[in-house]
């Protein structure tokens, strides 16, 4: 699924993993990239970087839609971090963001499957 966002409010009616209090948020598209930027509307501190969970891992939204954890219409996203020496960029497929665009609505899923790691490497676009 194809899905551009330039800018939209999300509410996280039970907040992020380990964040329940962050219920509100502003997703936005980051310039020149294909990556959103997930900021909090209850605490501006915390924010995100994302990407396309289909970018990171092709496939891996129709897989959840074949699990019955992601309907028709719902775009799934992954929180990208930085860890590492050098440091390298990792994409978090434990714990993707499902958002309803429709409804301005989101959840995260938690995945325990060794199929989804919680640091999925991302490699540069060739």
């Amino acid at each position: 699924m194809s899905t551009t966002v330039t800018v939209a409010q999300i509410t996280f009616p039970d907040g992020l993993v380990g964040l329940p209090a962050l219920t509100r948020h502003r997703l936005s598209a980051v310039p020149d990239s294909a990556l959103y930027e997930l900021v909090s509307d209850d605490d501006p501190a915390m924010g995100f970087i994302a990407a396309p969970v289909d970018n990171v891992k092709p496939g891996m939204t129709d897989r959840l839609r074949e699990r019955g954890l992601v309907n028709a219409g719902e775009w799934v996203l992954a929180i990208l971090a930085v860890h590492g020496e050098p440091p390298g960029v990792t994409a978090n497929l434990a714990g993707p963001l499902v958002v309803d665009l429709d409804s301005a609505t989101a959840r995260q899923l938690v995945l325990e499957d060794p199929d989804f790691p919680l640091q999925a490497p991302v490699s540069e676009p060739s």
